[in-house]
């Protein structure tokens, strides 16, 4: 029977001996310059030539720096501890090339053994301020990294929050909404048939509108167009003449992305905070256009406006709703704003960016 596990552990030898020398240029010439300036401070005292010293803190720092690459302290559970290791072993290597590359023999060593020593020494000093700044950049970077990775997770999460309640707002068609129709529709088949039967074509576009949706978790302007329209009509055949509407939206801006239930949420909120408070009714009017690389929505209404108008039972949580889905979905790219208009009325306006693909 072979053995492997020898063969494995020199291949991981092999590959930590390899991860030594993987450093970015930016890295190799910042070690550098810091060599050359440690080379200067010690050439004050030295008589010799300036390349004596340059060479030596070269290969002293350059080696620290492999060995630390080696041991990769960052990853380990104590990485002080790795680094200061690394470090001592890469000072007494430095030691060792130096006296090799000048060619100095034993006997001079031996002679100079304090100044060798002294030099370790120093060696493993500056190697350990020079990567524990390394290292604390690097954690850092790191810790930075973390918290924009928790950042996105969290942004993540709010946006499956968000969608779970759409989905659950999805799945409970108002019953209100659904039973007046009805109750209207089967009034007017006594009163008005012909009354009755455009209401209940009205109730039908809506609902083959908005069915689909309860599975979707992405639609169109223009599917939204397609829910908001028949759902006007209802309302208008419900309260008559006090109510009018009109949508004008170009046809290729129809074919842009946007949130599911965003765009009814608005126009429910113009009519029951706009519309049926007001004695004299108005009129709603959905328009868009595109601005740069956003999309934008305009609903209007005549109503009351939000000035003047009282504060009404649930006010205010569907418009919360549509600020936490923009805000889910898109971060400080999605935009919600609700002003007056002057004469009277209010004007919502959704922004959303644009999907470079469309």
């Amino acid at each position: 029977m072979v053995d492997s596990a020898p063969p494995l552990r020199r291949s991981r030898l092999v590959e930590a001996l390899l991860r030594g020398t993987r450093a970015s240029w930016l890295s190799i010439a910042l070690i550098a310059l810091i060599n050359t300036g440690i080379a200067g401070v010690n050439w004050i005292d030295d008589p010799r030539p300036f390349w004596h010293p340059l060479l030596t803190v070269q290969i002293y720092g350059f080696v620290i720096a492999y060995c630390v690459n080696v041991a990769v302290p960052w990853e380990s559970d104590r990485p002080i501890r790795t680094l200061a290791i690394a470090v001592a072993i890469g000072a007494v290597i430095g030691v060792l090339l130096v006296i090799l590359v000048k060619g100095y023999s034993w006997e001079y060593v031996l002679e100079r053994k304090k100044v060798f020593g002294l030099n370790l020494v120093l060696a493993f000093l500056n190697g350990m301020a020079v990567s524990l700044v390394f290292h604390v950049r690097l954690a850092a970077a790191r810790a930075q990294a973390q918290l924009a990775r928790a950042e996105a997770d969290r942004h993540l999460l709010s946006k499956q929050a968000a969608e779970a309640e759409l989905k659950l707002m999805q799945a409970q068609v108002e019953p209100h909404f659904l039973f007046n129709t009805l109750a209207s529709v089967q009034f007017l088949t006594e009163t008005d048939p012909p009354a009755a039967h455009r209401l209940l074509g009205h109730l039908i576009a809506y609902l083959r509108s908005a069915l689909p949706q309860l599975r979707a978790s992405s639609t169109t302007l223009g599917k939204e167009l397609e829910l908001c329209e028949p759902y006007l009509s209802i309302l208008r055949t419900r309260i008559g003449s006090r109510l009018s509407f009109a949508i004008d939206v170009d046809g290729a801006l129809r074919a842009h992305p946007f949130p599911p239930n965003l765009l009814i949420s608005l126009v429910e909120n113009a009519v029951k905070h706009g519309i049926e408070p007001s004695p004299d009714g108005g009129t709603i009017a959905i328009g868009a256009r595109r601005e740069g690389d956003r999309l934008v929505v305009d609903v209007v209404d005549t109503g009351r406006g939000i000035v003047e108008a009282p504060p009404l039972p649930g006010g205010g949580v569907g418009l919360a709703n549509v600020r936490e889905r923009l805000a889910a979905l898109y971060g400080s790219r999605g935009r919600f704003t609700l002003s007056p208009v002057e004469p009277r009325g209010t004007r919502a306006t959704l922004e959303i960016p644009i999907d470079p693909a469309s």
